[in-house]
């Protein structure tokens, strides 16, 4: 049976006084990509490997920042598919060992949704945890509530 780490808490969210506008595909690209510099920056300052980008959990994590954004739910159950594990396996992601995900909202920028993660015991878990190999990053800005909504989706295959 396949192991299964969920963080489960909700993320730190900081309500923004603005509505953050849609980002340009650009602009999507460059959040993502700095992200996962943060990320592996943070991983090498405990001693660990980093982790490779997966193109299967970046789907995954990218449809479900815009199920976020376009709906009132924040948590790790929204939209049609409410379990992680069944829309890492839509997207492609199969024959995985352990998978996690972080959420967060608010954020503006990849410096703060980091620093927020790794401020929350739960996300930095996820992002520090030795057993992860791959990640994938989304980001969608919406008509929700928070503006900003990103998605971190980790794995390790078999």
């Amino acid at each position: 049976m396949r192991s299964f780490l969920a963080c489960c808490l909700v993320a730190v969210v900081a309500i923004l006084p603005v509505n953050v506008a849609a980002a340009a595909p650009d602009e999507q690209a460059s959040f993502t990509a700095k992200v996962l510099d943060l990320t592996n920056a943070e991983r090498k300052s405990a001693g660990l490997a980093p982790l490779s980008l997966s193109r299967e959990l970046a789907d995954a994590a990218q449809n479900y920042s815009q199920v976020l954004a376009s709906s009132d739910c924040f948590a790790h159950t929204c939209g049609p598919v409410p379990d992680f594990a069944d829309r890492d396996d839509q997207a492609g992601y199969n024959d995985w060992k352990l998978i996690g995900e972080n959420i967060a909202a608010g954020y503006p920028s990849p410096d703060e949704v980091v620093a927020q993660w790794m401020a929350s015991p739960g996300h930095r878990a996820n992002i520090l945890s030795p057993n992860f190999t791959e990640i994938g990053i989304g980001v969608a800005n919406g008509r929700g509530r928070f503006g900003t909504y990103w998605t971190q989706e980790f794995g390790a295959r078999d």
